[in-house]
């Protein structure tokens, strides 16, 4: 036979998971989640689909971000200094220097 109601109520309870996860909603619908004991921050859009990412680990900061589209600018310059930079593009690359040359400098250059 079944078990009595409260029993059941208590292998419910039991078997669902409690988060610590505290959530801020804006007025665009999107909503900022602050969570695992504040060391992840997350932006999730209307729809609930990750946009921004930032979780912070004993090593630094991690930056994520997933959106249609991503611009930097700065009025001086921009800098990247990693260990090794990977660009991926399904369709193309554009380097354009408007008014000045295009520099790559490297122990080996591999074209095609």
């Amino acid at each position: 036979m079944s078990g009595s109601p409260k029993e059941k109520l208590q292998r419910e309870e039991d078997s669902t998971e409690t988060t610590d996860d505290r959530e801020l909603y804006l007025r665009d619908g999107r909503k900022v989640v602050v969570g695992e004991n504040d060391s992840l921050v997350e932006i999730r859009s209307p729809s609930g689909m990750l946009e921004l990412r930032i979780k912070l680990t004993e090593e630094g900061p991690v930056l994520q971000m997933e959106s249609i589209r991503m611009q930097l600018k700065a009025t001086e310059s921009v800098e990247i200094a990693a260990k090794r930079v990977e660009i991926k593009a399904e369709e193309s690359v554009d380097v354009v220097a408007e008014n000045s040359d295009v520099r790559v400098v490297g122990k080996k250059i591999h074209l095609n």
